[in-house]
């Protein structure tokens, strides 16, 4: 039973058997290409197995795609963050220059004698951002990321894109501090526009509301009057639009109107102001006392030794005149 199932074995896996394998795979692969070579089989099936394989190519491409997408979206807000606050510079600059063309047409409007021929004072604008905003009730102001060390100083005009803010009032080296036009310590010489008339604008605790308190009765002022700074107090450049009138109450018997105007100047919702740095004025160079002095001290000199040297040439024709006989 051993010797008969070792020689069935070796009949079926013996060389003859491997031979007739190898030319049945031969005859196999003829045929193949024979069938190829007429029908392009192979070709289709080689696009059906790339068809099914190709959900394996997405599923391995996939975490490559989403982090280029992740890495691109980042740097395109990153460059777009870059552009919007380049261009919110830039409008709030062109803004702050074209906020005094109201007042400038309207002078020329009423063709002020006074400033026939006089040159327009040149600003300079410089941008600052919000950092901080006081939580006193009773207190107006906010902070901004501009110090001494960027030139601020106390006392500077600050606007934004529609109207004055308020002014510098404590700088640090980096931060500044500013008092808002709706503080109930703060005072603001103004103007109406539409007539000129001079009078102060106080805040009065509330970010919408300014009252003008010292309008004679006899004024003439009405709701919708454009309110603007005066130039008077060296603290704000004149022109600057401020608040509009909003309400006038001529209670009887009384001497001045009560007049309220509300802030053009987003003083609750801002977060971009421009500070106003007025150049100051060229003075001449004048000669000092002390050089006025001297320069009469040596023309003093110089006449005394013209007038000695005119009286030599006299002395002399006096003495020749002398010894002739």
């Amino acid at each position: 039973m051993v010797t008969g199932s070792s020689g069935a074995g070796t009949k079926f896996f013996g060389p003859a058997t491997q031979t007739a394998r190898l030319m049945l795979y031969g005859l196999l692969a003829i045929v193949l290409m024979a069938m190829d070579q007429r029908g392009h089989y192979v070709a289709s099936v080689r696009s059906q197995v790339a068809y099914l394989a190709e959900p394996v190519y997405h599923v391995m491409e996939w975490p490559v795609r989403a982090m280029r997408n992740v890495f691109g979206q980042m740097q395109s807000r990153r460059s777009l963050r870059q552009e919007n606050t380049a261009l919110k510079e830039q409008l709030l600059s062109q803004q702050g220059a074209l906020q005094r063309l109201a007042t400038l047409a309207e002078e020329n409007h009423r063709l002020r004698a006074l400033i026939e021929g006089a040159e327009g004072q040149a600003f300079e604008y410089q941008f600052a951002e919000l950092v901080r905003v006081d939580l006193d009730p009773f207190s107006h102001k906010v902070m901004v990321d501009r110090g001494s060390s960027d030139g601020v100083e106390a006392g500077q005009a600050v606007i934004d894109g529609a109207g004055v803010m308020g002014q510098v009032e404590d700088v640090l080296l980096h931060f500044s501090t500013i008092r808002l036009i709706s503080d109930p310590n703060h005072a603001l010489p103004v103007q109406i526009n539409r007539t000129g008339l001079r009078t102060v604008a106080f805040g009065s605790g509330v970010t919408g509301v300014l009252k003008l308190p010292s309008v004679p009765r006899q004024a003439d002022i009405r709701e919708g009057d454009l309110v603007v700074t005066s130039g008077l107090g060296d603290r704000f450049p004149g022109g600057y639009p401020v608040a509009t009138v909003t309400a006038i109450d001529r209670q009887e018997g009384q001497t001045f109107v009560l007049v309220e105007a509300t802030p053009l100047a987003a003083l609750d919702r801002g977060r971009e102001v421009l500070l106003i740095d007025s150049p100051a004025p060229k003075v001449d160079e004048q000669p000092l006392p002390d050089q006025l002095e001297a320069g009469d001290g040596e023309k003093a000199s110089g006449d005394e030794q013209g007038g000695q040297e005119a009286e030599e040439p006299e002395s002399a024709e006096v003495d020749s005149l002398e010894g002739e006989p």
